[in-house]
C-alpha cells in the first residue's frame, strides 16, 4: 500500500520519473516502497531535495516536496470533490473525506474492499462502476461499455447515474475515471472523481416545471380561462427569487386580465343601455320629425288655399269698394236732379240688392277665413309643442343633438310667429265683421226706405242725404277692408313663404335625424358584438 502511495505521489507531485503515456493515463517508475520510506518518515529531505527533487515550477515551488511535507492523505482529502483510486485488482486503496461524507462510509472501512460498488448501494448489491469498467478495458472502456471518452488524451471516461445516499435521498452522480500506469506502461490502478450533480438536476428539473406550469396557464389563459394560475410546486424553492418573479408577475397579470374583461364587460353592458336608449330617443325623434313634416305640409297646403281665399277677398273688396264709389256718385246725382229721383231710386235699391249680396258674401268669407286662421292657429300650437319635444330629446341626446336644437328653436319661433300673425288676422276679421254687419244694416234700412220713396218722395230726398253719408262711410269703411285685405294677403304670402322654409329645414331634419339613427344602429351592433365577444370569453373560462 505504501508503495502505490509513492507512486501516487510521484503522480501528483509531478516527480521527475514519472511520465504521460502517448495514448492516456498517467505512467510512474518502478521505484519499491523502500526507495519511498524515508518520504513517508518524513527523513533526509535535504538529500532528496538535492538528488530526487520533482519538477520545480517557475516560481521554484516544489509540487513533489510539498505533497511529502503535507502527508499524501492531508493533500488527498484536501479535495472538496469525492474521489477515490483501485488498484490493479479492483481494491479501494484511496478513499477521501468528501466520498466519505457523500457514500457515508468512512476510509478505514473503504480502504481494502475489493467490491467499491458495495460501498456506494446501502443495499450492498455488487455492480462494476465506472472505475471497475476502465480497469478491464483502459484503453477502450468506451467502445466496451458504452461510456463517454471526453479526455482521449488520457484516457478520461465518463458516466452518469443514481444512488440512495446514507440518508434515503436519491443523488444523481457523475462519475470520471482515468487509468494510471506504472513504468513499465503496465496498468497499476484507477482514479475515480464522484461529482454529485444532483442539485443541478433537480434545479433543471424544476424550471422545466416552471416552464410547463408557465406554458399550460399562458395557454389556458389564451384560450379564455382567465381564472387560470401558476401552481407552486415545492421543486420551485429550488430556483432562484428572479425566477420566481415570474410566477408573481404572470400570476398579476391573469389577475389584471381578468379584472379588465370584468370591468369591460360591465362597460360594455352600460354601453349598451345607453346606445339602447339613444336608439329609441333617435327613433322617437325620427317619428316626431315625420309627424311634425306632415303637419307642416297640411299647413303649408291650408296657406296656400287660405292666400287664394285672400286673394279672391281682396278682389271681392275691390268691387266693393267700386260698388260704394257708384253708391256715392248716384246719391250725388240724386241731390241734383231730383226729377231723376225716381230713377235714380230704382238704380239705388238695384246697386243695394248687389251691396247686400256682396256683404253677404264677404260675410261668408270672412267666415271661412276664422275657420282657416283656427286651422293655422291649431298648426301653430302643434309645432311649438313638437319644437319643445325636440328641444327636450336634443338635451337628451346631449352634444350630438345641438343642432337639432337649433333647427327646433327656430321651429318654435316661427310657430310663434305664425301665433302673432294668426292673431292679428282674427282681431283685423273681427272689425271686418264688424263693419260689414254695420254696412249690412244700413244697406237694409236704405232699402226699406227706397221701398217707401214711391210714397213719400220728399222723405226719400231728405233720406238721400242721410244715404249719401251712410255711403261715404260706407265707402271709406270698404276701402279700409280692401286696404286690411291686401295687408292680411301679403302676410299670408309671407307666412306661406316661411312654413315653407320650415318644411325645407325640417327636411333636413329628417335626414339629420335618420343619419343619427342609422349611426346609433351601428354603435349598438358594435356594441352588441363587444358584448358577445366578452361573454364567450367569460363562458370559456
Amino acid at each position: 500500500m505504501t508503495g502505490f502511495r509513492g507512486l501516487l505521489r510521484r503522480v501528483l507531485g509531478g516527480d521527475r520519473n514519472s511520465r504521460s503515456l502517448p495514448d492516456g493515463g498517467v505512467v510512474v517508475d518502478g521505484s519499491s516502497d523502500e526507495d519511498l520510506s524515508e518520504a513517508d518518515a518524513g527523513i533526509g529531505s535535504e538529500e532528496r531535495t538535492n538528488e530526487g527533487r520533482g519538477v520545480t515550477d517557475e516560481d521554484g515551488v516544489d509540487r513533489a516536496e510539498t505533497l511529502e511535507r503535507a502527508g499524501f492523505e492531508q493533500v488527498f482529502d484536501a479535495t472538496s470533490v469525492p474521489t477515490f483510486i483501485l488498484d490493479r485488482e479492483g481494491s479501494v486503496v484511496e478513499w477521501n473525506e468528501s466520498i466519505a461524507t457523500l457514500t457515508g462510509v468512512d476510509r478505514e472501512d473503504a480502504v481494502g474492499s475489493g467490491h467499491v460498488s458495495e460501498l456506494f448501494y446501502p443495499d450492498g448489491r455488487r455492480a462494476d462502476t465506472l472505475a471497475d469498467k476502465v480497469l478491464d478495458a483502459p484503453e477502450d472502456a468506451d467502445e466496451a461499455y458504452g461510456v463517454e471518452r471526453p479526455d482521449s488524451a488520457r484516457n478520461r471516461y465518463r458516466d452518469s447515474s443514481t444512488m440512495v445516499d446514507r440518508h434515503g435521498d436519491e443523488r444523481h452522480i457523475e462519475f470520471t475515471a482515468t487509468p494510471l500506469y506504472g513504468d513499465d506502461g503496465e496498468l497499476v490502478g484507477v482514479t475515480e472523481v464522484v461529482v454529485d450533480r444532483t442539485e443541478n438536476v433537480e434545479g433543471r428539473k424544476a424550471t422545466a416545471a416552471l416552464i410547463s406550469e408557465i406554458r399550460g396557464t399562458a395557454e389556458a389563459i389564451g384560450e379564455g380561462d382567465l381564472e387560470a394560475r401558476i401552481t407552486r410546486e415545492e421543486s420551485f424553492e429550488r430556483l432562484d427569487d428572479d425566477l420566481l418573479r415570474v410566477v408573481d408577475a404572470v400570476d398579476g397579470m391573469a389577475e389584471n386580465l381578468e379584472e379588465l374583461s370584468r370591468s369591460v364587460h360591465e362597460q360594455a353592458r352600460e354601453i349598451d343601455d345607453t346606445v339602447e336608449e339613444a336608439s329609441e330617443a333617435a327613433g322617437e325623434i325620427a317619428t316626431n320629425v315625420d309627424e311634425q313634416n306632415e303637419l307642416l305640409a297640411e299647413g303649408v297646403a291650408e296657406m296656400q288655399s287660405f292666400s287664394a281665399g285672400m286673394e279672391e277677398v281682396a278682389a271681392t273688396a275691390d268691387q266693393v269698394d267700386a260698388a260704394a264709389s257708384n253708391a256715392r256718385e248716384a246719391a250725388e246725382e240724386g241731390l241734383d236732379a231730383s226729377s231723376d229721383a225716381r230713377e235714380a231710386t230704382e238704380d239705388v235699391v238695384d246697386i243695394g240688392d248687389e251691396l247686400v249680396d256682396s256683404v253677404g258674401a264677404l260675410s261668408d268669407r270672412m267666415d271661412d277665413i276664422e275657420e282657416v286662421i283656427e286651422v293655422i292657429s291649431d298648426v301653430a300650437e302643434q309645432t311649438n309643442l313638437l319644437a319643445l319635444n325636440a328641444n327636450i330629446e336634443a338635451a337628451r341626446a346631449g352634444e350630438e343633438g345641438n343642432g337639432f336644437a337649433v333647427v327646433a328653436e327656430e321651429v318654435k319661433k316661427l310657430a310663434d310667429e305664425t301665433r302673432g300673425h294668426t292673431e292679428a288676422i282674427t282681431d283685423s276679421l273681427a272689425e271686418l265683421q264688424a263693419q260689414s254687419d254695420e254696412t249690412s244694416a244700413a244697406v237694409e234700412r236704405s232699402h226699406e226706405r227706397i221701398e217707401d220713396a214711391g210714397e213719400e218722395i220728399e222723405t226719400v230726398l231728405d233720406s238721400l242725404s242721410e244715404i249719401a253719408d251712410a255711403v261715404d262711410e260706407a265707402a271709406d269703411g270698404v276701402a279700409e277692408v280692401a286696404r286690411t285685405t291686401d295687408d292680411q294677403a301679403a302676410t299670408v304670402e309671407e307666412l306661406t313663404a316661411t312654413l315653407e322654409s320650415v318644411r325645407d329645414r325640417s327636411d333636413r331634419t329628417e335626414s339629420a335625424t335618420e343619419r343619427i339613427v342609422d349611426a346609433t344602429d351601428d354603435q349598438e351592433a358594435a356594441v352588441a358584438e363587444l358584448i358577445a365577444r366578452v361573454e364567450r370569453l367569460d363562458a370559456a373560462r
